[in-house]
């Protein structure tokens, strides 16, 4: 019987407490980032929060040290893993030995080396697995599963999308139906006038966990966009991720968009000031987690939180890779 995760009364309360709480420590030339991500993965870890920010200090500086300064995660990502290490009551050195021994295991099983990817799909599936072993028979599933999302989308299925295979992998059905369902997802999206692409390819993945026939995930995910719009808020690719785990909720699409928007004038108020993408990520995480507390769907509550925090590392691993991407550009124009 899958236990509900705990789940704070006031979410975005909560968040702004974890995350003043992490950033008050913050070095200034430190992104900022990496903490609000690492905060709203922490949600869902009981304590103060001050007393919670602490413990996600000492977890990363234990990874870190585990790790090594040359390791594979950088410090903005491995903010966020030590938060989920910590959440889920694991700790730096059992998690980075699996990952050493998994990665051999990948290997032998020709998949293709992914990075710090690869190093979030081991934290998921050691998280499916409970911390026990990830055995031979989950890595080839796993396999499968990614090799099905290649049949169906071979263009757009990369090393970004493993992740979201080791969640997938965790359910019941086969990997040929998941990837069928997945497809019909994606088609009944495109349907709805959405931009087809990678960011829509994402979206499919995580609304086959909302268990809905793919008629009505689209028709929900299109009302929620309309609404949106309708609210003076342009609905982006780099958002479809967003929109998706907002699919999940069976509120009225207005009542959804409300929430969002009184979550995003908080986050706005956050310092320093996120930009517009963050704002509408951070808001609609608040939000999934303030109307999920209705419908108690320990499963639903489960399943999306990883996904929530999956996203986050992920965006953190993007906004790194942005920021160096920067940095380079403008290193290089000043010695010209």
């Amino acid at each position: 019987m899958t236990t509900a995760p705990y789940l704070p009364d006031d979410p975005q309360a909560r968040f702004r407490e974890i995350y003043d709480a992490l950033n008050a420590e913050r070095r200034w030339w430190r992104q900022a980032s990496p903490l609000r991500f690492a905060a709203m993965a922490a949600l869902t870890c009981p304590g103060r929060p001050k007393t919670v920010a602490t413990a996600i200090r000492r977890a990363t500086e234990s990874l870190r040290n585990e790790e090594g300064w040359f390791g594979r995660l950088d410090s903005g990502l491995r903010f966020i893993v030590a938060t989920m290490l910590l959440a889920n009551g694991d700790n730096a050195r059992g998690f980075l030995k699996e990952v050493k021994r998994v990665r051999k295991m990948f290997r032998s099983a020709d998949l293709r080396r992914a990075g710090a990817y690869e190093t979030i799909t081991i934290l998921v599936l050691r998280m499916n697995a409970d911390q026990s072993p990830i055995s031979e028979v989950t890595v080839q599933r796993f396999k499968a599963v990614y090799e099905e999302m290649k049949r169906h989308h071979w263009w757009l299925t990369g090393p970004d999308d493993f992740p979201a295979c080791a969640i997938l992998t965790g359910q019941k059905e086969s990997p040929g139906d998941i990837g069928r369902k997945i497809e019909a997802l994606y088609q009944a999206l495109d349907d709805q006038g959405l931009s087809k692409g990678d960011p829509l390819q994402t979206a499919a993945n995580i609304l086959y966990l909302a268990k809905l026939q793919p008629r009505e995930a689209a028709r929900r995910y299109g009302k929620l966009a309309d609404a949106f719009r309708k609210s003076g808020v342009s609905i982006w690719q780099s958002d479809y991720d967003e929109l998706a785990i907002l699919t999940f909720l069976d509120h009225p699409a207005n009542r959804v968009v409300d929430h969002v928007l009184e979550n995003r004038e908080a986050m706005n108020a956050l310092r320093p000031k996120p930009d517009r993408s963050l704002t509408f990520n951070l808001a609609a995480s608040v939000t999934f987690l303030e109307l999920v507390r209705i419908d108690r769907n320990a499963k639903v509550i489960t399943d999306v939180k990883t996904l929530l925090d999956m996203q986050a590392m992920i965006n953190a691993q993007q906004a790194a890779a942005a920021a160096a991407a920067a940095s380079a550009a403008a290193a290089a124009a000043s010695a010209s």
